[in-house]
């Protein structure tokens, strides 16, 4: 049973201080800085006057939001009711799980923080599932200095339909700069942004666009105001058409906010993929694509996974990219050194690799943004009126790579909310320190994954030891033993072994069609990282005037 557990009872007095807590303690001195050392002691008083007095501050709550479940697009649902472009519902549900958090308070809500459902508590944290109709925020509280772990997925199965396929995305803290890469706006595309403002206050949002041609002119579209607790959608299929790549960076004044972009594809009449997309790693020289899928699709397969890149600054980059798979590294032709024009959304195609499940590594000479799509046929019900193949798409989002510690030290690697009604598993992988093209990978790292159910209980654990450079891909359902529904996982690596390694992974999430066909409803979703806060923040008396 995990060490972490929901904290019952008092909570400690020397409370975990967010970066944002930390800030309003600093400003709070200087700006009532007589007042608050007013109700301190003559000791305390002198130590802060002598210099830095270490102070024990309140934990701020930890807001977490989901993106809305899928919809088509407002006047998409027209024409001949033959093609009804929505001949079945969408199901739409979440998963949430929180470790290593305050019991009290854990919960739900709507983004007006409202219609609040509690998570259930058990001996290993909190949890839910439940099926959802609109955008929903997971609060909590951390603990001082241990890590908390909260995450939560939004996802949304649609059988039949223009919007046929799995949807899924995870929930995200707000920020003031938020990158999503993926999906394009033309004929038969769309892409519909949500910015999402769970705070007090109001939110000014500026877009910047990116695509093949470079960034994209939006005019009075590239602005607006999100009012608290409110959201604004925008079509970019209208606000930037043409688009056949896209990459979006949404800034935002104050107040933080939080984004997510569905994409839709229509090839004539067949559906050609839904997904969800949220924010990935903001600009860095290396990041990760975790769950990248491959069918073992020929080098020219329109169909073959592809990687994409943005370099957001101005000066042009390259960059090499590394594929690990189930038999560890890949060559990949020509991706040995990819020219990166400044501001152009550039695709890499990765057709050519053999059936499984792969991790793909960027590392650039520049800031770069990025993620990856894979796609995966499916069937037509026997009553269709169209031929033809339809496809699901999956967006994998780009992640940070980091070793823990000088030496690839032991610690916790991110933790996924698990929504009912589809079937899960995740793909692992061990990146070397030294990814040349001619360093061959050595070592490895245990990580150990655990399952949790509905109830904040643990229902399984097992432990994995990657290999450095290779993949490896675990079934939660072969994790369970009673066949109980995942809520939650969370991963945990060990010490490294034989050289410094960083561990990624994703999950992959998919879902049946109803055409007998198993599987052929595809997302991936990247864990949420784990956090620690520490008990105390430094304070100084300032002269404000």
């Amino acid at each position: 049973m995990r060490d972490t557990r929901v904290r019952r009872g008092v909570r400690a007095t020397t409370a975990a201080v967010t970066g944002l807590a930390a800030v309003a303690a600093l400003a709070a001195v200087a700006v009532l800085g007589d007042q608050w050392a007013q109700s301190w002691t003559g000791a305390e008083q002198r130590a802060v006057a002598a210099g830095t007095r270490t102070v024990g501050v309140q934990p701020a709550d930890v807001t977490l939001v989901c993106p809305p479940p899928v919809a088509l697009p407002k006047g998409a649902d027209v024409g001949d009711s033959q093609f009804d472009a929505t001949p079945v519902p969408t199901t739409s549900r979440l998963g949430a799980v929180v470790l290593g958090g305050a019991e009290e308070g854990v919960r739900t809500t709507g983004l007006d923080g409202r219609s609040a459902d509690p998570l259930a508590v058990g001996d290993a944290g909190a949890a839910q599932q439940a099926d959802v109709t609109g955008t929903r925020v997971l609060r909590a509280t951390p603990v001082a200095d241990e890590p908390f772990r909260a995450a939560g997925t939004t996802a949304s199965v649609t059988t039949q339909g223009d919007l046929r396929g799995l949807g899924a995305g995870s929930c995200a803290a707000p920020s003031t700069s938020l990158w999503l890469v993926g999906g394009g706006t033309e004929v038969g595309q769309t892409a519909t942004l949500t910015v999402q403002n769970p705070s007090e206050r109001p939110a000014t949002v500026a877009l910047d666009v990116y695509g093949p041609n470079g960034p994209v002119a939006l005019g009075g579209s590239g602005t607006f105001t999100v009012a608290p607790h409110d959201q604004v959608t925008t079509r970019l299929e209208s606000a930037a058409p043409e688009q056949d790549r896209l990459a979006v960076n949404v800034r935002a004044s104050g107040a933080r906010v939080t984004a997510a972009l569905q994409t839709q594809a229509i090839d004539g009449l067949l559906p050609a993929g839904v997904d969800l997309l949220t924010p990935g790693a903001t600009p860095r020289e290396s990041f990760a694509v975790g769950a990248v899928l491959s069918r073992g699709e020929a080098v020219d397969d329109p169909h073959a996974p592809r990687l994409r890149v943005l370099v957001p600054g101005e000066a042009d980059g390259t960059a090499r990219v590394t594929v690990y798979g189930p038999s560890g590294p890949v060559v990949l032709r020509g991706a040995d050194e990819v020219d990166l024009p400044a501001g152009v959304v550039t695709d890499v195609p990765l057709g050519g690799l053999p059936e499984g499940a792969y991790t793909v590594v960027v590392d650039a000479d520049v800031p770069v943004v990025g993620a990856a799509r894979s796609d995966q046929p499916g069937a037509q019900p026997d009553d269709s009126v169209v031929d033809g193949t339809p496809y699901d798409v999956a967006w994998s989002a780009g992640q940070p790579v980091a070793v823990t510690g000088a030496a690839g030290a032991a610690g916790a690697a991110g933790q996924l909310g698990v929504p009912g009604g589809v079937r899960t598993g995740v793909v692992l992988s061990a990146l070397p320190a030294e990814r040349g093209p001619d360093t061959d990978p050595t070592g490895g790292v245990p990580v150990t994954l655990r399952v949790y159910d509905a109830s904040g209980a643990e229902i399984g654990s097992t432990e994995v030891d990657l290999t450095a450079g290779a993949t490896a891909s675990v079934a939660l359902a072969s994790v369970v033993d009673d066949g109980t529904v995942p809520a939650g996982v969370s991963v945990d690596r060990g010490d490294a072994k034989g050289g410094d390694v960083a561990v990624a992974w994703a999950a992959v999430l998919r879902a049946d069609d109803g055409t007998g066909s198993a599987g052929t409803l595809v997302a991936s979703v990247a864990p949420t990282a784990a956090v620690t806060t520490p008990g105390a923040v430094d304070v100084r008396a300032v002269d404000a005037g």
